[in-house]
């Protein structure tokens, strides 16, 4: 465990647990249902309800999180894998699959695990099946199959095996070797077989090695970045890089002069053929971090040790202790995110550092930047540093072992309202601390927090989502927890949507998806009824639409309706022509369509809409294009709906034709693209000369979705809007500089 004393060279290669001395049951009722991203943050859902003992997590490139974890049976450790995906559920059973359950000893070991292109699950780990310990691996698909067979492959004697999945899709694993006492590298093919009779073994000239760190490079060759033993726990850091076949690229390379812990491994990523390696030394009484590159010719172009996290290095300076590094391939930059501490090791705060990939330069001074100053609140940084559109996204903890997300962005300031979202609201002691960090993306706009925790008499393993908004969840219920039923005609319900965490946003955007039946919802979430059936009433909230709920509501009761009709904005404007836009809802009766125009709200003109005849009860796009106009005037229309049931109109909208002035093309040029698109979309606006304007969007039913002010100077600015997830559909796009209006049709397909 890792305490506040410990927390810098805490050893982790040896025993992490006990052997606990009893046993425990579980019934597992018939239909249990799977887990979801628990709302509550004093809850989080339990990944298995085994007594976890060690975990690690990694992530898919299709938004799932794999956990792999050592669970206690009886007198046994057994390795268990479980798979979360983006929505919190457990994809693999309550208590996630056995991977093997050979004999273990009384103690468990450091293990590691990776994820392949095709997102398996490769767990390298060491068990007792013949005896002694021996390194052993395993490849778990996503259903749960295991690919190399129940027993998996056993690499040789040894313990703390590392693998990585190379780009020709085979692994390479490195381990401690028991008979040499030193690193053994072990390549497993394709097909799941041995590719190389005897290991590659690793030394520097007759001085055995540790703690072997592979990340893939291209063409299948790898890189290994260990550890010199020394005395005791400590060692020297060194790298070499292979090639596909296992033959040395170059002579092993010293990387760090200063003193490194073979009880630990540090953070590696690596761009192509280059490696980057995070990590923290002694030097004296203190301990320095830093970032090390290695290039594929054995070179080091920042020098020995690498740059320096913080150049404040003196004797009464804060320690630097845990990093974490990440890097965006393509990106200019790496991230560094560090637990700092006072001399003493009692209080402690986390900072962050951004590099020049090139040059190792700090771009956040040469101090990095303080997201949690070293205080009593005592904050560590726990799990991966995560990127968000290339700037950090992390998990840390404090003194009394509560869990936060923090989200910075490039010059590293907060993101999110208040800074850091709580994920975990338990409290733990120093004598059972929360333990065994993980942190990485759940997919494109989620991360996931996972930890082992004693709420009870046992460590369990649990987890919580955050969206990259730094939302919890979403919750759409019924005013007062009413039956989400509409039974009397034309009736409403009222929907409420809560936002987790309270300190978020609570707005949100309030939507009907048909189901069955038909309805309407208004900004407030107010639901009308239009006909009998079901429909979702949907919120999405403002401060990350990536977040949304919805709920099925059941009409009955509803008899004939008046068609529901929306006018919606004039498109295609020219100096004489337009076209009307409206939506219309039949409600199941054919209704007639037509749109009534002229230059005031008398109208005095009528013209057949396309399609004129419209039934069902979708809402139908309507359409009807005027010529003839004069230039430079204002005409006003709507739209108008006529079934068995009466007669609808839609609200007074009004478009000026092309002259002078905000809507002269030859002034202003306005061009919206690409069209139909999945709810990302550009503005293009050239203009003559500066102008002020409001950017409004409106679904099909004429409820705004989204409003923004734009200022253009001269020339060409370009808006770039997502609104994902949004229905499929017509949407109006209206630029408004207060005198007059312009409007624009988009798809979303």
């Amino acid at each position: 465990m890792k305490t506040n004393q410990q927390h810098f060279f805490s050893s982790v290669f040896g025993i992490c647990l006990p052997l606990l001395l009893f046993s425990v049951f579980f019934i597992i009722l018939p239909g249990t249902i799977r887990a979801q991203w628990n709302d509550n943050t004093s809850e989080n859902i339990e990944i298995s309800g085994t007594i976890v003992a060690d975990m690690q997590q990694a992530s898919t490139t299709d938004g799932k999180t794999w956990i792999a974890f050592y669970a206690q049976n009886g007198g046994n450790y057994d390795m268990r894998a479980q798979l979360i995906d983006a929505d919190g559920y457990k994809l693999l059973g309550p208590d996630g699959v056995l991977v093997g359950n050979y004999p273990s000893g009384s103690a468990t070991f450091v293990f590691s695990i990776c994820v392949d292109a095709s997102n398996n699950l490769i767990i390298t780990y060491q068990d007792e099946r013949l005896g002694d310990l021996m390194a052993v691996a395993y490849k778990i698909s996503q259903e749960g199959t295991q690919l190399w067979g129940n027993d998996g492959i056993v690499l040789g004697s040894g313990l703390a095996p590392y693998p990585a999945a190379l780009s020709n899709g085979e692994v390479a694993v490195a381990w401690n070797e028991t008979n040499s006492n030193t690193l053994k590298i072990q390549k497993i093919t394709t097909d799941g077989t041995l590719a190389w009779s005897t290991p590659v073994q690793v030394t520097v000239g007759s001085t055995k090695t540790t703690r072997g760190q592979v990340i893939a490079n291209t063409d299948g060759k790898f890189t290994l970045v260990f550890q010199k033993r020394g005395t005791g726990i400590y060692s020297t850091l060194y790298a070499q890089m292979f090639e596909n076949s296992g033959t040395a690229i170059y002579a092993p390379l010293q990387i760090c002069n200063q003193t490194s812990s073979a009880a630990r491994y540090y953070s590696i990523a690596a761009e192509a053929d280059t490696t980057f390696f995070g990590y923290y030394s002694s030097t004296g009484n203190r301990f320095n971090s830093f970032l090390q590159r290695i290039n594929p010719d054995g070179t080091i172009p920042w020098g020995m040790n690498g740059s320096n996290f913080n150049t404040n290095t003196g004797t009464n300076d804060y320690y630097q202790g845990e990093t974490h590094i990440n890097l965006t391939p393509g990106s200019n930059y790496i991230w560094s995110v560090c637990t700092f501490s006072n001399p003493n090791q009692t209080q402690y705060g986390v900072y962050v550092q951004k590099f020049l990939k090139t040059s190792g330069e700090r771009q956040l001074t040469d101090a990095g930047k303080v997201v949690y100053g070293v205080s009593n609140a005592s904050d560590y940084q726990g799990g991966d540093l995560a990127l968000v559109s290339d700037a950090p996204m992390f998990m840390s903890y404090n003194s009394t072992y509560k869990i936060f997300a923090t989200r910075l962005d490039a010059n590293g300031n907060f993101v999110w309202p208040g800074n850091r979202v709580e994920i975990s609201s338990t409290t733990a002691t120093m004598g059972n601390p929360k333990m065994r960090y993980g942190f990485t993306p759940d997919g494109p706009n989620r991360c996931a927090g996972t930890w082992t925790e004693k709420r009870g008499l046992n460590y369990k393993g649990y987890a919580q989502g955050i969206s990259i908004g730094g939302l919890i969840g979403l919750a759409v219920t019924t005013q007062g927890g009413v039956p989400a039923t509409i039974t009397t005609n034309g009736g409403t319900l009222q929907m409420v949507a809560t936002i987790y965490p309270s300190t978020a946003d609570q707005n949100v955007t309030w939507s009907i998806v048909p189901g069955t039946g038909m309805a309407t919802i208004n900004s407030s979430g107010l639901v009308t009824a239009v006909s009998n059936g079901t429909v979702y009433a949907k919120a999405i909230a403002v401060q990350d639409t990536t977040v949304a709920d919805s709920l099925m509501i059941t009409m009955s009761g509803q008899t004939a309706q008046p068609p529901t009709v929306v006018t919606l904005a004039a498109t295609g404007i020219t100096f004489t022509e337009a076209t009307l836009n409206g939506s219309v809802i039949a409600n199941d009766l054919t209704t007639d369509v037509t749109f009534e125009w002229g230059l005031t709200t008398s109208y005095g003109n009528t013209i057949a809409a396309l399609p004129s005849t419209v039934t069902g009860a979708s809402p139908t796009p309507v359409e009807a294009s005027l010529s003839g106009l004069a230039s430079e005037t204002t005409y006003h229309f709507r739209v108008k709906g006529s079934n068995a049931a009466g007669i609808r109109v839609g609200e007074d909208l009004a478009f000026s034709t092309v002259g002078v002035g905000f809507n002269e093309m030859s002034t202003f040029k306005v061009d919206v693209y690409p069209v139909p698109n999945n709810g990302i979309f550009n503005i293009s606006i050239q203009n003559a000369s500066e102008i002020t304007c409001t950017l409004e969007i409106f679904n099909v039913l004429g409820l705004k979705i989204y409003s923004s002010k734009i200022t253009t100077a001269k020339g060409k600015k370009i808006v770039s809007v997502d609104l994902r997830p949004l229905p499929t559909g017509p949407y109006t796009i209206i630029l408004n500089n207060g005198e007059s209006k312009r409007a624009y049709k988009m798809i979303v397909n």
